[in-house]
C-alpha cells in the first residue's frame, strides 16, 4: 500500500474573520501538483524539512473496458465537410456554374481517389484531375456545371471519394428545357386555354355546392407554324430527338421589340413589364431574325423599367431584336406537319405549360346583394346563345306515357358573351377575371344586355314602383328567381339595380312592378337607355379560352356561356 506524506499548514494571512470560510478552509493551502514536484505545498515554511513524494505510486492494476465519446472537436474536425450540400437550379436553359467547396478538416492529408456522378452535361472543374492529394485542414474550389444537355429531369449525388472509404456528396437538382424558337403564323393566330377543376354536387331543386381542385387554371397553347429551309432540318430533327422533352417556349402574345439594344455580359435588359406575363424566377427569351438566334435568361425581379437577371447575357442584342415571356411546357401530342413543298411544312402544335402559371385574381367591385356584378358589355357582331334549361326528371316505362317532371319548377338561363379587346390592359383584365372566377366555382350577377323592359311613365325619386309596357310579367313570373333583378341602365350612364317584390296590370297595356327600394333619382322614359334581367351565374364550362389574333398590343377575342345558379337557396 502507498504511503501519502503531507502537512498541515496555517492561512498565509491570519486572523482572517470571514463567516463564508469554515476552519477547515483555514486549514488548507494550495497544492501545486506541477512545481516543483507533484504534491509539494507552496506554503512550505522556511527550516522546515523538504517533504518526500512516493512517486510513481504502485497499486494492483487491472484493465479497464470504456468508448470514446463524442466531443465537440468531432463536429468539426476528423471529416470532410462540404459545401453546398443540395443544388436545386430549376430549369436549366444554359450552362449553370456552381461554386463548390471542400474543407479537409482532418489533421492529416487526404487523398482524393475520384468524383463521381458526372454524367452527361455534368462537369467539375477548377482542381486536377483525381487521383489528388487534399492538405490537411486546407479548402479547395471546385466549378459545378450544369448544360441543357442530357436527361430531361436531373436528380443526382455528385460524390468526392477519398481514401479510408471516406465521401462526401452534392445532391443535384434540376429540370433541363430546350428553347423553341420557332415562330408562329398569325393568319389564325394564337389559342391560349385556361382549364380549371372544379367538384359540384346539386341537388334536384338546382342547389349545388361548388370546390375548386386545382390551385390555378391549367394553361395550353397552341397554333400553326412555318419552317422554311434551314429551320425545317431544325425543328425536323428537333423533334425526332426531343420532342418528349420539356421546352421553354415564348408567350407569342406578349411580345416586344427592344427599343434600345443591349451589349453582352449585362444583367439588367429595359423592357416594357406591365400587364405581361413576366415573373421573378421565370424565364425570358430574346430572339434574332431566325431560329438558330435566340437566348433564354432567368428573371431575378420585374421591374417597371425592365428586367434584373439572375445571371448576365452571353451575347449582345441590338434594337429591334424580339423579347418574350417564357414559360416551361411540354408538347401534348407529336405536332401534325403538312409538307408544302420540299423545303416548307407547316406544323400545328399544342403546348401544355408545366409550371403553375400565377396571375392576380379580380372580380368586380360593384355590388348587388353582396355578389360582384359582371356587368360588361358583349360584343354584339355575332350571334350569342340565349337560352334555358331545366333539370328534367323522367320516368317511362317503354309502354305507357313517359311521366316528365321539373323537379327544380323553374328554367335556368344560359347567356353566351363575346369580348373583342385591344391593348394589353383589356386582356390582362379578362385573364384576371377568369383567374378570379376559379372556373365554376364563384357566381356574379350577369345582365342580359337586352331590352327587356320598357317603362312609360315618369317614376319619381321617391317612388318605389315604376310602370312598363305590359309583357306579361304579372301572369307569368310576378317576382318568381330569375326573373326579379333588374339593371336599369339610363344614357348618361347612370346605373341602378333593383329587386321587384310584385306586379299588377294597370290595363292591357301597362304593368306596374313594384321594387323593393325607391329610386333616388327621377326617371324618365327618355332618359332609359335599356332595363335588362340580372341572374346569379358561373361559368358553365371550367375551360376557358382566349384567341390572340395579334400580339398583346392588338386584338384577342373571347367567348364563355354563363349558367344560372339559384340565389334563394338560403
Amino acid at each position: 500500500m502507498a504511503v501519502l506524506s503531507g502537512k498541515l499548514v496555517r492561512p498565509i494571512q491570519g486572523d482572517i474573520d470571514n463567516p463564508n470560510l469554515t476552519a477547515d478552509h483555514w486549514a488548507f493551502a494550495w497544492v501545486n501538483q506541477f512545481d516543483p514536484s507533484p504534491y509539494a505545498s507552496d506554503t512550505q515554511r522556511a527550516g522546515e524539512a523538504p517533504l518526500a513524494p512516493d512517486w510513481p505510486v504502485e497499486a494492483n492494476g487491472r484493465a479497464l473496458v470504456g468508448q470514446r465519446l463524442r466531443a465537440h472537436v468531432d463536429d468539426r474536425y476528423h471529416r470532410i465537410h462540404i459545401s453546398p450540400q443540395q443544388l436545386d437550379l430549376g430549369n436549366v436553359v444554359s450552362a449553370q456554374s456552381t461554386p463548390v467547396f471542400l474543407w479537409n478538416a482532418f489533421l492529416v492529408p487526404r487523398t482524393l481517389i475520384a468524383i463521381t456522378g458526372l454524367e452527361e452535361g455534368i462537369e467539375a472543374g477548377g482542381q486536377p484531375t483525381p487521383p489528388l492529394l487534399f492538405p490537411a485542414l486546407k479548402e479547395l474550389t471546385w466549378q459545378l456545371t450544369v448544360t441543357p444537355d442530357g436527361q430531361p429531369v436531373l436528380d443526382t449525388v455528385i460524390e468526392w471519394q477519398f481514401d479510408g472509404e471516406i465521401s462526401a456528396g452534392v445532391r443535384v437538382t434540376a429540370n433541363r428545357i430546350i428553347a423553341w424558337t420557332f415562330v408562329p403564323d398569325w393568319g389564325d393566330g394564337i389559342e391560349e386555354t385556361l382549364t380549371a377543376s372544379t367538384d359540384i354536387l346539386q341537388s334536384e331543386s338546382a342547389v349545388s355546392q361548388r370546390r375548386q381542385l386545382r390551385l390555378a387554371p391549367r394553361r395550353e397553347f397552341s397554333g400553326p407554324m412555318y419552317a422554311e429551309g434551314r429551320e425545317r432540318q431544325l425543328l425536323d430533327l428537333a423533334l425526332f430527338g426531343w420532342s418528349d422533352r420539356i421546352w421553354s417556349i415564348p408567350i407569342w402574345p406578349d411580345i416586344q421589340l427592344l427599343d434600345v439594344g443591349i451589349s453582352a455580359d449585362v444583367d439588367f435588359i429595359p423592357c416594357s413589364t406591365q400587364h405581361l406575363d413576366f415573373r421573378a424566377g421565370g424565364l425570358a427569351m430574346l430572339r434574332g431574325e431566325n431560329a438558330f438566334t435566340s437566348e433564354t435568361v432567368e428573371i431575378l425581379e420585374v421591374r417597371s423599367s425592365g428586367l434584373q437577371l439572375k445571371r448576365n447575357t452571353q451575347q449582345a442584342w441590338p434594337v429591334g431584336s424580339r423579347l418574350y415571356p417564357a414559360r416551361a411546357a411540354q408538347l401534348l401530342e407529336e405536332p401534325s406537319l403538312s409538307k408544302l413543298t420540299d423545303r416548307l411544312i407547316e406544323a400545328t402544335v399544342q403546348f401544355l405549360v408545366v409550371e403553375e402559371c400565377e396571375w392576380p385574381e379580380w372580380l368586380p367591385g360593384d355590388l348587388y346583394r353582396g355578389r360582384p356584378v359582371w356587368d360588361r358589355r358583349p360584343d354584339d357582331n355575332e350571334n350569342l346563345t340565349h337560352s334555358a334549361q331545366r333539370l328534367r326528371s323522367t320516368l317511362d316505362s317503354g309502354v305507357a306515357q313517359p311521366l316528365i317532371t321539373d323537379t327544380a319548377r323553374r328554367a335556368l338561363q344560359l347567356v353566351g358573351q363575346r369580348h373583342l379587346d385591344l391593348g394589353r390592359e383589356a386582356r390582362a383584365l379578362v385573364r384576371s377575371f377568369i383567374y378570379g372566377m376559379r372556373g365554376r366555382q364563384k357566381a356574379v350577377w350577369v345582365p342580359s344586355h337586352m331590352d327587356d323592359l320598357t317603362i312609360v311613365t315618369t317614376a319619381s325619386a321617391v317612388a318605389t314602383t315604376i310602370d312598363v309596357e305590359s309583357v306579361g310579367y304579372t301572369r307569368f313570373s310576378n317576382g318568381k328567381p330569375g326573373r326579379r333583378d333588374i339593371r336599369i341602365e339610363l344614357w348618361n350612364g347612370t346605373v341602378l339595380m333593383r329587386r321587384i317584390t310584385g306586379a299588377i296590370e294597370l290595363d292591357g297595356q301597362t304593368e306596374r312592378l313594384a321594387l323593393d327600394a325607391a329610386l333616388g333619382i327621377e326617371l324618365l322614359p327618355s332618359d332609359v337607355g335599356r332595363i335588362s334581367w340580372m341572374n346569379l351565374m358561373r361559368f358553365e364550362a371550367d375551360s376557358q379560352r382566349i384567341d390572340h389574333m395579334t400580339d398583346s398590343e392588338g386584338v384577342a377575342t373571347w367567348a364563355t356561356v354563363f349558367r344560372e345558379e339559384r340565389d334563394d337557396e338560403f
